[in-house]
């Protein structure tokens, strides 16, 4: 099965439990480290990645920033932005594509949304 853009943007929907989803205030490294602190103080690993020069070659364009492996087998790909940011295309194509392999893909803005899905979001 492969995904459409408005199938992303369905599932996404069906996944935004919040009642109030405000992307955090500042850069989006910020919130990576937040993120990855957590993993760390819970004992989840936590692959952590941002696009750079150095990571050319090594890092898949459009791969998400974080891969966390969590209890009872289940590893989520999260794509984080901050408040203003928008997903580049072939970050969708890549978010489209691992949906469709059925893999758990989350666009998280905020330290609270990605709670939530840590401790809510099965699918």
């Amino acid at each position: 099965m492969r995904w459409s853009p408005q199938q992303l943007a369905d599932y996404m929907t069906k996944f935004d439990h919040t009642d109030d989803d405000t992307p955090d205030e500042g850069k989006e490294s910020k919130l990576q480290g937040k993120i990855v602190k957590y993993c760390k103080d819970h004992g989840y690993p936590c692959l952590s990645f941002r696009q750079s020069r150095k990571a050319k070659g090594f890092v898949v364009p459009g791969w998400p920033d974080l891969t966390i492996c969590l209890p009872a087998s289940r590893v989520i790909f999260i794509e984080l932005k901050a408040k203003t940011g928008i997903l580049k295309a072939d970050q969708r194509d890549m978010a489209l594509m691992m949906l469709a392999l059925g893999h758990e893909w989350h666009e998280i803005r905020s330290y609270k949304k990605f709670l939530e899905v840590v401790n809510h979001g099965r699918i």
